[in-house]
């Protein structure tokens, strides 16, 4: 499985903000990945099969780890369920006014 080092880690998080590990400990195998940027998002959302968007945004937001999730179709279908969690953001009050 792979493991980032603390430091990795810690650049990633300097760069990009939030990092996120994905794991399979039925497969050994591992992805860390940073939430997706505004270009990346209109990217992906123009895409309808919701297999291919998991897909995109998984590769879009990918910083490091086991190529074999991408291609390992039970590790590809549990992660896709998971990937969603990329797409949380900041909660914003509106007040109408």
């Amino acid at each position: 499985m792979f493991t980032a080092t603390e430091d990795q880690i810690k650049n990633w998080k300097k760069e990009h903000g939030d990092v996120f590990k994905f794991k399979s400990e039925k497969h050994g195998k591992a992805v860390y990945c940073r939430k997706p940027k505004r270009k990346e998002m209109s990217f992906v959302s123009t895409i309808k099969d919701p297999l291919k968007f998991n897909e995109a945004l998984l590769k879009a937001c990918w910083l490091d780890g086991d190529a074999e999730v991408l291609t390992n179709e039970d590790i590809f279908l549990g992660m896709s369920a998971e990937v969603s969690l990329l797409l949380e953001f900041a909660k914003i009050d509106v007040e109408k006014l």
